[in-house]
């Protein structure tokens, strides 16, 4: 397979990646066609559906950490993909059992029970709110909500989501219906706040309330985290329940 197109969205880094895209709903996301698919004709239509799917490419697949840092950072199960190849990927690094967040990063599941990157095919699938079509001289753009991807991310996929065959009342959560999640309170001082496009304000608060350390962090309330978003550095520490923004520049 190749990429027919590749997202572009605010967060650069895997720290900070949503771990599943209802978790921060305004998240701007833009895909951009490849020029070989980048033809109106092959979206005619899509505006009118109000959600998407898309299959895209983990770069978690790939070798590159030690076998502790595949193991650690099997705890980030909303980790995205970013530009790769088109031909040859490398052999996947996966894991058969791994420590899901919403656990806590404590308890171990079976891989196939959880949505973690670390799987024998690096291969991802989300669910986005259909924004906008842009068309371009260079083709369309397609412009999304609630992207849980990293920027650059290839897209194998889109297709459009139907309620009547995709959505299912009745579904069971599995285990993950005994671990409700569980968000931060954030302090973002309104000076701050100024520092951050107006646009882009929402998104960051949904991703810092989501707790972008690592599942099971030791609680460390003076260390300070830096999140890199749309062209910032958001700089934070952690106390308890509660995240402080100190610095955004």
């Amino acid at each position: 397979m190749k990429p027919i197109a590749h997202i572009h969205t605010d967060l650069p880094q895997k720290f900070g990646i949503p771990r599943n895209s209802f978790l921060a709903p305004h998240l701007q996301g833009r895909i951009v066609f490849e020029p070989e698919y980048a033809l109106n004709s092959a979206v005619a239509g899509i505006d009118s559906f109000s959600h998407l799917w898309l299959l895209w490419r983990f770069e978690n697949g790939e070798p590159g950490g030690g076998a502790a840092d595949v193991v650690d950072d099997n705890a980030r199960a909303g980790a995205a993909g970013k530009t790769a190849p088109a031909t040859s990927p490398k052999p996947a690094c996966w894991s058969p059992t791994v420590r899901p967040p919403r656990l806590g990063g404590a308890e171990r599941v079976g891989v196939f029970a959880t949505r973690s990157p670390f799987r024998p095919n690096p291969i991802g699938l989300t669910c986005v709110k259909l924004d906008r079509v842009e068309f371009t001289d260079a083709g369309p753009i397609i412009h999304v909500l609630g992207a849980d991807l990293r920027d650059g991310t290839p897209i194998y996929d889109i297709k459009p989501y139907i309620p009547f065959a995709d959505c299912h009342p009745d579904a069971c959560g599995g285990w993950i219906e005994d671990a409700p999640w569980h968000e931060l309170d954030v302090d973002f001082p309104e000076q701050l706040q100024a520092e951050v496009p107006a646009g882009k304000l929402a998104g960051l608060a949904e991703v810092l309330r989501q707790d972008p350390r690592r599942a099971g962090s030791k609680h460390e309330p003076t260390r300070v985290y830096h999140l890199a978003y749309a062209d910032l550095d958001v700089a934070f520490t952690v106390d308890g329940d509660v995240l402080h923004v100190v610095c955004v520049s």
